[in-house]
């Protein structure tokens, strides 16, 4: 759960409805335009059309038209974090969008126009892809500068945590100041990281606690950003506290050492401050949002075409007597539980003497269950769990807490499969499988770290395309 302020979430919701709102406009204006362009000068000169109807033709395509503007702007993430956002990138993503959109808009809606010339092609895509133009960069700018200047009167406010050692952040303390004078951010004290620390202030700002104390401190102070100042060799210190400030959700950022500043991973601000921003989604909006709609699409098609084949395997798992469907708690995303949806493949009271993982021969499981694990057909109900959102197709796959807990006491690394949607299948599932041991998950968690360091929508596509064939192939367990 995110720690931000009631407040400043209402001033966020209210200047992204302003964004859409702006972009809503911008294209309904060009549509407009455009049509009137149409009706008033190129119908009447090729057809004699006296005058111009404002129809329900009219009305449904300036709809149709601002809401897919609205929702291409949208896919690629630019209704994100308005109050913080980066004004230069913020316009090179819109003009992508703008030219990507204006000449789909042409092919698929203006190309079939009949006209005497083929300069009232360009004159209509002309028209309607300058006003666009126009509106776009010019909301982009004028709600930009708005928000930077409300920024500066201090009119909202971005709580930062300053966390690390008191030699690093004590070197580049001008540095942050200036830092967070320039983008609204107010530095409500530090956490010192290390072992033997003491309490005393550093420049005035009160030391609040130690390592141990920051998932409390964000939350109790609403804090947005944490800069954190930890030598790079120290990873035992520093992996932990980023994965719990990602569970969190706040911005992290890092001052780097010495490799990270020769690598080339880090910006300087305009304060030469050296900062490396931590991002917390490892796909782009438009990737991550793709990857969601084909969820729906496909989860909803399937649980329609494979209802007659759930219905079917429904009856020959209830003929035990025990139930059809098996639900189970899980952790998704951020480690928050949920509830997930599987056929019953084991007798009833399996786990009456507690939490237990399956093998291969396990005797619990039913002559039923057995065929359906070996074709992986128990994971179908799963359909249900993507299409409302709790699960993606490709993901992870989700544990109980009981077991989580333990794989985390060996392998903490395992956080990092939280930042992520659990899913049916996996690179792990495909590569290594159904794991029945603790130690068995860790090595299966491997791949699924992998995955998420190189995650994208096409290679969620060579995972989807690989578990059919292991389906297919009756390589489950």
């Amino acid at each position: 759960m995110s720690p931000r302020s009631p407040r400043l979430h209402k001033v966020a919701n209210a200047w992204r409805l302003a964004y859409i709102g702006w972009d809503f406009v911008g294209a309904f204006l060009a549509y407009t335009l455009l049509y009137t362009f149409r009706k008033s000068i190129l119908e009447p000169a090729r057809f004699g059309v006296p005058e111009m109807a404002w129809d329900n033709f009219y009305v449904y395509g300036s709809l149709l038209t601002a809401g897919m503007w609205v929702g291409a702007m949208g896919m690629v993430g630019l209704y994100l974090r308005p109050l913080r956002k980066s004004r230069l990138k913020e316009l090179s993503r819109a003009l992508q969008v703008w030219a990507v959109f204006s000449v789909l808009y042409f092919i698929f809606f203006l190309l079939d126009d009949y006209v005497d010339a083929y300069s009232g092609y360009f004159k209509s895509a002309g028209l309607f892809a300058g006003t666009l133009f126009f509106w776009t960069i010019s909301g982009k700018i004028i709600l930009g500068y708005v928000i930077r200047f409300r920024i500066k009167r201090k009119k909202f406010t971005f709580p930062t945590l300053l966390i690390g050692e008191r030699a690093i952040l004590s070197e580049h303390m001008d540095g942050l100041v200036l830092h967070a004078q320039s983008s609204g951010e107010i530095l409500a004290g530090w956490i010192n990281t290390e072992e033997h620390a003491d309490r005393a202030p550093l420049n005035n700002l009160p030391m609040l606690g130690d390592a141990k104390e920051v998932k409390a401190l964000v939350e109790r102070l609403h804090v947005e950003d944490c800069i954190l100042a930890i030598p790079g060799n120290q990873h035992d210190r520093l992996t932990p506290l980023i994965l719990e400030l990602e569970m969190l959700g706040t911005r992290i950022f890092m001052l780097p050492d010495t490799y990270g500043i020769l690598s080339g991973m880090v910006g300087i601000d305009e304060h030469g401050l050296p900062l490396m921003e931590w991002h917390l989604e490892p796909m782009d909006p438009w990737q991550r949002n793709t990857k969601r709609l084909a969820d729906i699409a496909i989860s909803a098609l399937a649980l329609l075409c494979l209802s007659p084949l759930l219905l079917v395997l429904a009856l020959a798992v209830m003929r035990d007597g025990g139930p059809a469907f098996y639900r189970q708690e899980r952790l998704g995303k951020k480690a928050r539980p949920f509830d997930i949806f599987k056929f019953r493949s084991m007798r009833m009271g399996a786990e009456s003497a507690g939490p237990q993982l399956s093998s291969e021969e396990d005797p619990r499981i039913t002559v039923v269950g057995r065929f359906l694990r070996k074709y992986r057909l128990d994971e179908l109900p799963q359909f249900w769990n993507v299409l409302i959102g709790d699960m993606s197709l490709v993901g992870p796959r989700p544990e109980r807490a009981y077991f989580a807990d333990q794989i985390l006491e060996k392998a903490p690394q395992y956080r990092h499969i939280y930042k992520v949607q659990p899913g049916i299948t996996s690179w792990g599932m495909v590569r290594y499988g159904y794991a029945s041991s603790v130690d068995q998950m860790i090595r299966r968690m491997e791949y699924d770290l992998v995955y998420i360091e190189n995650m994208s929508f096409f290679n969620d596509i060579k995972v989807a395309i690989y578990t059919v064939w292991t389906v297919i192939q009756g390589r489950g367990k």
